[in-house]
C-alpha cells in the first residue's frame, strides 16, 4: 500500500500540490510539508507549484474583478461586507494589503476581485502578490516540515504510519473544507 501510495505522489504529487493551493491553500502547504519531511516530495518544486497553483487562483479572480467586480461584490451580502472590509484595508495600506491577506484565511477571493476592480496596476500587483506568495508558502510549507518532523519523533522511522497520519491530515481538512464551502454558501 506504501509503494502504491510513493507511486502515486511520484507521479502526481506535484499536480495535486497545485491544485491543492488553487483550491484552498494553507491546508495543502501544511500536508505537502509533512510530505516533504517524509521524502515523498522534493522541496523546491514543491514550493513553485504551490506558489504557481495560488497564483493562477488570484489572477482568475484579479481579471475576474477588472471585468465585472464591483457589481459581484456589491451584489449579495456576504461580498457586500467583506468589499467593505478589505476595501478599507486597501485603502490604508494600498498594495501592502496583499501581505496582510495573505495571511487572513478564508480571504482570498474579495481582495483580489477588490484589486482588479479598483484598478490596481498589474505588473505591480503581479510582483507583490509573487513576493506575498513566497513568503507564505514558505512559512506554511516549513510548519507541515515540523509537524513531520514530530511524526517521527512519535512514530519513529515507519512509513506506514505516516501514511495513516497524512491521510487521516487530509481527510480531515478536506472536511474543514467542505464544511467551510458549505457554510458559506448557506450562509450567502
Amino acid at each position: 500500500m506504501i509503494e502504491n501510495f510513493e507511486q502515486l505522489l511520484n507521479s502526481y504529487g506535484y499536480l495535486a500540490v497545485f491544485v491543492g493551493t488553487f483550491l484552498e491553500g494553507e491546508f495543502a502547504l501544511l500536508v505537502a510539508g509533512f510530505f516533504i519531511k517524509h521524502g515523498f516530495l522534493e522541496p523546491l518544486p514543491t514550493l513553485i507549484f504551490s506558489i504557481l497553483g495560488a497564483l493562477v487562483h488570484e489572477l482568475i479572480y484579479f481579471f475576474l474583478g477588472r471585468w465585472k467586480g464591483r457589481h459581484f461584490l456589491l451584489g449579495n451580502k456576504y461580498t457586500k461586507r467583506k468589499y467593505r472590509k478589505m476595501k478599507s484595508l486597501i485603502q490604508k495600506y494600498g498594495i501592502f494589503s496583499l501581505f496582510i491577506i495573505r495571511f487572513m484565511y478564508g480571504m482570498r477571493v474579495v481582495p483580489m476581485m477588490l484589486m482588479g476592480a479598483s484598478g490596481f496596476n498589474f505588473y505591480k500587483f503581479l510582483f507583490f502578490n509573487i513576493l506575498s506568495l513566497i513568503i507564505w508558502a514558505v512559512l506554511f510549507l516549513y510548519i507541515g516540515y515540523l509537524f513531520g518532523h514530530v511524526a517521527t519523533m512519535l512514530f519513529g522511522e515507519a512509513k506506514h504510519y505516516f501514511f495513516i497520519v497524512g491521510m487521516v491530515v487530509a481527510v480531515i481538512g478536506l472536511l474543514i473544507y467542505l464544511i467551510s464551502f458549505s457554510y458559506k454558501k448557506i450562509k450567502a
